[in-house]
């Protein structure tokens, strides 16, 4: 007589084992994609704080005369009095949060400030959130500048490609 071992189950894994994998591997790539997506618009929020702050900082450098003649850098003076937020600070120039140039120059009672290499989506947040002041004007991509807040429907428009290009003129 002939005695019959049992079979043992062969695999790794049972059917259940896979679909619970399965479902945690969607879900783990559905955070992943949301934290990505939230880093990419944390960018802007991280440029609008820069702005705001160079803004406030280059304030505090206007003399009795304005901020000197036309077309004079105030890049130097901003980063000796450690004005520039967290932008890349390298020799006397500044860069972006995508490495753009950010430029700083006098125009007599006032100063511009300009942002390049913004993309589209950033673009139209600085755009409107930064000039919401009857102080401030605001030109994009080289166009007519306009005064105080900024439109979603016209930021939308003006920011037009992948690498846009803002500047700001306030008193």
């Amino acid at each position: 007589m002939a005695l019959s071992t049992p079979h043992k189950q062969r695999g790794f894994l049972s059917v259940d084992g896979v679909m619970w994998i399965m479902l945690v591997t969607i879900a783990l790539g559905f955070i992943a994609w949301m934290g990505y997506k939230m880093l990419g618009n944390s960018d802007a929020a991280i440029e609008q704080s820069n702005i705001t702050s160079i803004i406030a900082n280059t304030k505090k450098l206007k003399g009795s005369s304005g901020y000197g003649a036309s077309d004079t850098n105030l890049v130097p003076s901003l980063i000796a009095i450690d004005g520039t937020g967290s932008m890349g600070v390298s020799g006397s120039t500044l860069t972006n949060q995508w490495n753009g140039a950010v430029t700083l120059v006098s125009a007599g009672m006032s100063f511009t400030i300009t942002e390049n290499n913004v993309p589209k989506a950033a673009c139209i947040t600085l755009a409107t959130k930064i000039s919401k002041d009857k102080q401030t004007t605001t030109s994009i991509n080289g166009g007519t500048a306009s005064s105080g807040e900024v439109l979603p429907a016209s930021a939308t428009t003006s920011c037009s490609n992948d690498s846009n290009s803002i500047s700001w003129t306030t008193y």
